[in-house]
């Protein structure tokens, strides 16, 4: 099939650039040293109000590393194809243009979700070492895994998005930051005092934080799984609509 093809071209791109080694190692140790900061956190503190999961997921680094390395990870998926000047190629090429924007978007979110796999490994060496073990339960992982690849996969259309509208990967990557951010400080109004509890459900609705935060209660929801699955679908339309304008243009 030709989209597996182009996700093929496009997940090898990444190992294929300095770039893409640059935030891979970069972005592990960075998880590996906050993973050691949360555990002497919890040691020397004997925190028990939350799981290690919660309080993994709640890290400002965690926060950090995920709005950080979406735009880097995003910046190039078109942008560098209009710099090239590969992007007629592809276009006239026996393809159809979801075929394009959806390789492109699996590929992109199949390295973020290897980003990912430091943590994995640290919690399961925390399970494996600790005596007594910290309270870990497959429900908490499963939801925990499952949230953080749908919200993963919104902000990478996003960052697809933002990269079909400019061939600079610089301002590409500036605008994925700007969309990432307005998301995710809606979920800041939650703290405002006398707010109307309708405002607060809809917040609720596409708060990235709290989502996390009840997949690692282990309480299955089934309005982020809806949320997400629909305005990524709705963002990838978008993107495939400005590239099929594009290839009319050509």
């Amino acid at each position: 099939m030709a989209i597996w093809t182009l996700y093929k071209r496009e997940f090898s791109s990444y190992f294929q650039s300095a770039v893409g080694y640059v935030v891979l190692f970069g972005n592990a140790l960075i998880q590996s040293v906050s993973f050691i900061l949360l555990v002497w956190f919890i040691r020397d503190a004997n925190y028990k109000d939350q799981s290690v999961m919660q309080i993994c997921f709640s890290w400002p680094i965690f926060w950090f590393l995920l709005l950080g390395t979406i735009p880097l990870v995003t910046m190039r998926v078109f942008s560098e194809e209009f710099k090239l000047g590969t992007i007629e190629m592809l276009l006239t090429a026996p393809v159809t243009e979801w075929e394009v924007v959806l390789a492109k978007f699996f590929g992109a979110l199949s390295f973020f979700l290897i980003l990912w796999l430091p943590t994995v490994l640290d919690l399961a060496f925390l399970q494996i070492f600790s005596n007594p073990r910290p309270p870990l339960y497959p429900s908490q992982i499963g939801l925990t895994a499952l949230t953080l690849a749908l919200m993963g996969g919104f902000y990478i259309s996003l960052g697809v998005f933002s990269s079909v509208l400019t061939k600079n990967q610089i301002i590409a990557a500036v605008l994925c930051y700007a969309f990432i951010l307005v998301f995710f400080f809606v979920s800041m109004f939650r703290w405002i005092q006398h707010m109307d509890a309708t405002s607060l459900q809809w917040i609720s609705y596409v708060s990235g934080p709290e989502h996390l935060q009840n997949a690692g209660l282990g309480l299955f929801d089934t309005r982020p799984i809806v949320f997400y699955v629909s305005i990524t679908a709705f963002v990838l339309l978008v993107t495939k609509t400005l590239l099929e304008g594009r290839r009319l243009r050509a």
